[in-house]
Parts: C-alpha cells; structure tokens; sequence
C-alpha cells in the first residue's frame, strides 16, 4: 500500500506544480499573477471546493457498491458493447503498439487528468471569475452525478479485460501500479467514460458562458487535451469507442442542467452570502430567525397549489426511493452465523457447512451449520486437543488431525451428531478426501507422511481394511469426487494431477501448465519475479465429476488453474501477477482465494496479505470477486447449494463466518414496492403531462 501511495503522491504533486506552472499560459488576458490569490481563494470559494470535492468522498462508496453489485446480480452490458464495436480497439493497440508510449500514455492517462481537472477548477477561482467558477464547478458535479447510475447498474468492463488478445497496459505497466489501480477501479466503470465526460464537459461550459474570450487559451488546451485522451484510453485497453461517446452525452447533458440550476443553487451557497447572514444573525438573532422561517415556510408555497415542477420532482424522488430499496437489496446478499466467533478452518458440502472454533474459554469446539435454515448441531465424539482439519463431501465428513480421523454422515435429526467410526493411523495424516463407490460404498483416501515420504492409503468403511496406492508415494495432496481420487505429484515435466476410480482401478494422468500469456510473463520478469515451472508442485486441489481445481506453487507465488478432466483443457483462473490459494468446487461454481496486489520485492508482512474472495461459474465463463477491504483477511471459501460460505478474519483477531448467497436478490417487499411504483408513475406521468400543457397555454 505504501509503495502505491507513493505513485499516487508522486502523480498528484506533478500534476498540482504543473498546473501552478501553466498559470501564465492561460491566464485571462486583464489578470494579474500573485501569491495572495492562492490564499484568498480558499476563503472565497470554499463552497465551490466542497461542491466539486464532494465527488471524490462518493467515490470509494460507489465503487465498493459497484463490486457488490456486480458480485450480486452480475450486470455486465460488456457483451453489448462488443456487439457495437468490435474489435476496433484491439486494432488501435496492434498499430501503435510501442514502449515509448507504453510509459508516456500510462502516467498521461492519470496525471494528465489530474491536471485538466485541477486547473479546469482551480484557474477560474485563483482569478476570481466567478462567473465562470460557478458554471465549471456545477457542470463537473453534474457529470459524475449523471455517471453514478450508468457505474451501479450498467457495468462495462475494460477492454484489456474483455478482448482476446487486448492487454490492459496501463493497470500492468509496473506492480506499484497494477497495485494502486486495483485499490482505486473495480474496472467495471467503462461507460460512461470521465476521462472524456469531465474535460468534455469544463470545455463546453468554458465555450459556452466565455463571451469575452478571456479563456480561449485554456479551451484549445483542453480540446487537444481530450483529443490525445481519446487516443490514450483505446490504446491502453481501458475504454472501448462507445465509452468516449457516452461521456461526450454525459457531458452535454450536464452542461444543460448547470444551465437551469446555476441561478437558483448559487443564490443559496454563494459564499458572499454566508458572509453576510453570519454578520446579520449576530446583529439582530431574532430578526434573523424569524426570517429564516418565513423564507423555509414559503419555499413550501408551491406544493399548496402544485404544478408539473412538483409532480416531476414528486416523480423523481419516488424513483429515487424505489431504486435505493433495490440497490439495498442488491447489495446486501451476504449474512454471518452470529454463533461462530472464533473459526479456525471449515469445510462444506450441500446445505452444510462444518467449522471448526478454538477459543481460550471453550477450546475446540466443532459445529455443523445448515446455511438455508442457519440451523446448527455440536459435533461429538472424542475431544480434540488441537484443532482438527475438516473434509465435507454430499451428505458426510471427516474430522482428522495427526494420525486420527472421525467420520460423520448427516442423518437429519437433531442434537448432537456423533462419529461413526474414529480410527488412528500408524503415521500422521497430511491430507484427506473421502470416495463414494455407485453402490454406496465409502472409501477414505488418506494421505500420510512419514519422514518427508508420503503414503497413499484408501481405507475402506465397510471392510476396515485399507490399500496401498504405490503409484502415489511422491504425493503432495489429494481430492476426491464420487469414486474420482485424484493425487498430484511432481515430475520433470512439471506437476502431474492423476485421477484414479476406486471401483475400476483405471487412471489417467494430466500435466498441468500454470503458465500465463507469453507478454504477462515477460512483463512480471521484468518486474523482479524468478519462476520454475519444472520444479513446481500442487499445494492444494478441489474437484467435482467434471471439474478439478489446483493450486500449483511456482515460486514467488501459487496460480490457481481450472481442468477439464474429460478433455484436459485448463483454464489459469486467478490473475497471473497475485497470490492465490484455497481452491473449493461445487455446482459448477469455483471458489478460492487471491491476493490483490504485486509483491516482487517479497517484502509483504502477512498481515498486509490479505486475501480477497473471487469465483468463476464455469457455465458462464465469468470471474466475479466477492470481498475488497483491505482491514480483513478472508479464508477457507466453501462453494455450497446456493451459496459460499468464508472466514472473515478481523483485524482485531476476531473471526466469524460470512455466507452469500446465490438466491434472489430482490425480496419480496422490494418487489411489492416496485410493482407500487409502477401503478403510480401511471396517474403521475398523466397529472404531469395534463399540468404540462396547462402551463404552456
């Protein structure tokens, strides 16, 4: 984080002094330069400041609704824009492609902006143009303010992100600031385009109510600006063309607003005038007050006889309501199980969800959760003396740690559920899976070590009696699925993930490749990584009948890969550059874990590792990220029956399970409201027309 507030600094600073250092280039041709102007700025326009700043406290609020929004409903209108456009971005990046303006358009892309806005907003009031200061300021808050629907509920992705072949050059440039930008963009925000909107829009007011010519100048500054801006945005895989028209309306639309509410907003907030109405209170209180009053009362004249202004407005507050009730909706599909305080690991399967808790008060203690009724029962069975590893699979689970495991089946009753078997191992156990033969059969597929040498055993229920698997001694972990085991194993040629049948013997073995794209991994070289793609190993699997999951550690970091186990194809799932860990599967749905930032110094403390939950629908072929808070650290992802269910570490030690839900978003009395609203926007919208008309005549 330092590193990237760094680039952050290092941008805002050269973009305030650049800025400074334009004055006189742009200054209105009767103005005067002087240092008293930067200081009384400040007090004279204050309002402004809070008007147009306003803007950037939003921010990180939308955003982080943005990502749950988008993790909740997945409103991605990328596809269409595709449909529109193409691939004509992809070749605008080919033709142009070199280093030279990899670097420039990148730090352009950021600081060149800050330095439109800044000054944009900043030369009008250093030189007391009021008149223009008031127009500017409103016109940028408009523009974003129009933008925020578009952002929550009309996601465009990047381009880099979306097109085959495109690369996001911008976000990758360096990891100082792939990181920065990760904190800062959900990189959903495509359309409108505020790279184009916000100077598009200063221009057009500037052109607009800049009679004199006093700001002719700075207006050929900012058309060429927003001309190499447009070249810019395509070129690093950021905006698609539809991006740069839809900023071009945004900010049409809200130099015409500002034109309507310029008068009547700065006859309230003018800072002349809070001036004058401190110095009057303090003359005279109570006249004061009472006409403070009488002025309130009056602006409530209108509604005694209303017209079309206050059924429009009455119009938009309701859709305001209507849409705040959705967003909520939309937005809050994720709840904890209030009982679970002090998580240590957890498991899951169906409707249920295993935890296992170490307190210092109550010690181990391991519970079942139904995540649909947020019913839960104890687990029995002998205590345990540390806390136990947990492996949920259909209707059953294990409990094991060191050379003891439990096996539990759900039987739907309630209470206390007890093992049915408890058996002890000659060697520690260092991974586990369980394995269902067609007849019912179950099989525990035990993975223990000894000496640094491992030793694959499928020990049956029924029989008590266990297998060897030879072809396993160089195992590193284990999954299962069904009647599928699958161990992975390091060989020369990288790992290898083999899945065998416990009923017919047969196996079958697939190498698998966590390699990226050639230039991703040319670009992370460059940036200080060292890989070994021979020497790397599997650290973690899940698998489902079709699906399986790895985890394979390639040195600096672990990259999280989807198989296809009837064909072989493999997906590399997590983002190449970012840690990845925890893999889970179910329902066709992967869950699992990343780090949301580079580290090729390694230089990270754990505690600034936090990881984000992500998961891909394998139907769909999207990847959604779940969680973003930097303050806590997320762990052991269960993909469930219309769900995943997750460890929040908080930063004050505490932890609690947090579950989201894949049902419906909207509930019940949302959509009662919804269906309200529409029958009243009937009689509304024909009240407003008849006023309309009535009004006109």
């Amino acid at each position: 984080m330092a590193v990237g507030t760094g680039i952050y600094v290092t941008w805002v600073t050269g973009a305030i002094l650049i800025s400074i250092a334009l004055i006189p280039v742009f200054k209105p041709p009767y103005a005067k330069l002087s240092l008293d102007g930067f200081i009384d700025m400040f007090r004279r326009y204050w309002a402004h400041m809070i008007v147009v700043f306003s803007v950037y406290l939003w921010k990180d609020l939308l955003d982080g609704l943005d990502r749950v929004l988008m993790a909740n409903t997945q409103l991605d209108m990328t596809f269409l824009v595709y449909a529109i456009e193409g691939d004509i971005s992809l070749w605008i990046q080919e033709s142009f492609r070199s280093d030279f303006l990899d670097t420039a358009l990148t730090h352009f892309y950021v600081m060149g902006f800050m330095i439109a806005t800044f000054s944009s907003f900043v030369y009008p009031i250093y030189f007391d143009d009021r008149h223009m200061a008031d127009r500017v300021s409103l016109s940028m808050f408009w523009v974003y303010l129009i933008a925020v629907p578009f952002y929550l509920f009309m996601n465009v992705r990047v381009t880099g992100d979306y097109i085959q072949g495109m690369e996001t050059i911008a976000y990758d440039l360096t990891p100082e600031i792939h990181n920065w930008f990760n904190r800062i963009d959900p990189f959903t925000n495509g359309m409108p385009s505020l790279h184009i909107g916000l100077p598009f829009a200063i221009w057009l007011s500037m052109h607009r109510w800049d009679q004199d010519g006093r700001w002719a100048k700075y207006r050929i500054f900012l058309i060429s600006f927003i001309a190499l801006t447009a070249f810019s945005i395509v070129y690093l895989g950021i905006h698609w063309v539809v991006d740069i028209i839809g900023g071009i309306a945004v900010a049409i639309l809200a130099v015409n607003i500002t034109d309507k509410t310029h008068g009547p907003i700065w006859r309230i907030a003018d800072e002349r005038l809070f001036t004058r109405r401190l110095a009057r209170f303090i003359q005279k209180p109570v006249f004061t007050l009472k006409k403070s009053i009488k002025s309130v009362s009056s602006t409530f004249d209108p509604i005694r006889e209303p017209g079309s202004s206050q059924t429009g407005a009455f119009i938009l507050a309701m859709l305001f309501v209507t849409g705040s009730v959705l967003l909520w909706d939309a937005t809050h599909q994720n709840f904890t199980l209030d009982d679970a305080d002090s998580a240590s690991s957890a498991s899951g399967s169906g409707e249920w969800l295993i935890s296992v808790e170490n307190s210092t008060e109550m010690g181990v203690s391991i519970n079942a959760w139904n995540v649909s009724s947020q019913f839960n029962r104890s687990v029995g069975g002998k205590p345990w003396d540390k806390p136990p590893e947990v492996f949920a699979q259909e209707n059953c689970f294990v409990l094991y740690g060191g050379n003891r495991f439990d096996y539990f089946e759900h039987d739907g009753n309630e209470g206390v559920i007890h093992p049915l078997i408890r058996r002890n191992t000659i060697h520690n156990i260092a991974d586990l899976a369980i394995a269902k033969n067609s007849d019912g059969g179950v099989e525990i597929a035990l993975l223990t070590v000894f000496n640094n040498s491992h030793t694959l055993l499928l020990y049956d229920i029924s029989t008590n009696s266990s297998t060897q698997v030879p072809e396993a001694a160089n195992s590193t972990v284990i999954s299962s699925s069904g009647p599928l085991v699958t161990w992975a194993a390091p060989s020369n040629e990288g790992p290898i993930a083999n899945i065998t049948s416990v009923e017919t013997g047969l196996t079958i073995s697939i190498v698998l490749d966590p390699r990226s794209e050639y230039s991703v991994e040319k670009s992370l070289e460059e940036s200080g990584y060292s890989f070994d793609y021979n020497n790397s190993s599997v650290v973690d699997m899940a698998m489902s009948s079709k699906w399986l999951v790895a985890t394979v550690d390639i040195g600096p970091f672990n990259r999280t890969l989807l198989v296809d186990t009837q064909t072989g194809n493999q997906t590399l799932l997590s983002n190449p550059r970012w840690d990845s860990s925890s893999p889970s599967i179910a329902n066709d749905v992967v869950a699992f874990l990343q780090v949301t930032r580079d580290d090729p110094t390694g230089r990270l403390l754990q505690s600034q590792r936090n990881n984000d939950v992500y998961y891909y629908n394998t139907t769909e072929g999207t990847l959604i990220q779940l969680t973003l808070d930097e303050n806590i650290d997320q762990s052991e992802p269960q993909v469930l029956d219309g769900g995943i269910a997750w460890v929040a570490n908080n930063g004050d030690g505490s932890t609690q399970f947090v579950v989201h839900s894949f049902g419906e978003p909207i509930e019940t009395y949302s959509r009662t409201l919804l269906q309200a609203s529409v029958l009243a926007l009937l009689p509304l919208l024909f009240v407003y027309a008849y006023q309309s008309a009535i009004e006109k005549d």
